[in-house]
Order: structure tokens, then C-alpha cells, then sequence
């Protein structure tokens, strides 16, 4: 707990939290909204893709999406930081913020194995991913829900 009120009270997190300059909470929070639509929306192309939506287009061309997702998941993770820390001690010992954090653990760990089996592997390998693009779609809905409900908890 110690740590969680000094993340609190160090000056980013005491100028995100009462900043009255629309660069603090507001453009960061888009930021992280933002960066949360890239990687979830990139990452949601590329596991319908797998479950036979727009079977017709090779799998291949969904490669770049990757580096759109690990642009997003950067931009989160500095963001989320940046948000932690503003409510450290409330967050650290939430488990909505705990639940979140396993979820996306679990959905950058099925989009790694996505892009090692799938995409790195054999040319339009799409049997492999299936069960992975759906552990990956529920993972990020569920990242998703958890932090919507942090906003009323």
C-alpha cells in the first residue's frame, strides 16, 4: 500500500488527477480510449478473419494490423499508467482493475501465439488460431467491461 500512495502522490499522477489543463485527465483518458480502439479493433479484424468473417481475403494481408495493435497496446500502457497512478490506492486494490489487468494479460498472450502459430507459422494456418481468436475476442471484451465498470466502483 505503501508504494500505491506514493505512485498518488507524485507530481504526473497529482497533475493528471486535479490539473485543470485539458492536456491532463481529458487528453489522456482519449488517448487511452483511442489507443484502446486500435489495439482492440485491430486485434477483433484480425481474429474474425480467423473464425471465417472475410474468408475470401488471404490471411496474409492482415499482418500489418499487428504493428497497429502494439502501437495501441503502447499507447495504453503509458496512458493506463498514467491513470494508475492518478488513483493508486483505489485502483491497486480493485478487483475490477486486478480482473482487467489478468484480461489483458490473457489477451496479449493469445495475440502473441496468434501471430507466432498463425501468422508466423504455415501460410494460411487458420485452424490453429480459431480457438485463440476466441479466447482473444472474450479476453479484450471482458478488459473492456472490467475497466467500463472502474468508472463506478
Amino acid at each position: 500500500m505503501d508504494l500505491f500512495t506514493w505512485l498518488e502522490a507524485t507530481s504526473i499522477a497529482t497533475w493528471v488527477r486535479e490539473g485543470e489543463s485539458l492536456l491532463a485527465f481529458p487528453t489522456i483518458l482519449t488517448l487511452h480510449t483511442f489507443g484502446l480502439g486500435m489495439l482492440v479493433g485491430a486485434a477483433a479484424v484480425v481474429n474474425l478473419r480467423l473464425l471465417g468473417i472475410g474468408w475470401r481475403a488471404p490471411i496474409a494481408a492482415f499482418r500489418s494490423l499487428f504493428t497497429v495493435m502494439w502501437i495501441g497496446f503502447w499507447l495504453n500502457a503509458i496512458t493506463g499508467t498514467m491513470l494508475f497512478m492518478a488513483q493508486a490506492t483505489n485502483r491497486g486494490t480493485s478487483l475490477f482493475f486486478l480482473a482487467k489487468m489478468l484480461f489483458v494479460a490473457i489477451g496479449v498472450a493469445s495475440t502473441l501465439l496468434i501471430k507466432r502459430r498463425v501468422f508466423d507459422g504455415t501460410p494460411d494456418a487458420t485452424a490453429p488460431g480459431r480457438a485463440l481468436a476466441m479466447v482473444s475476442l472474450v479476453a479484450w471484451t471482458a478488459a473492456i467491461t472490467a475497466g467500463r465498470l472502474l468508472a463506478y466502483v
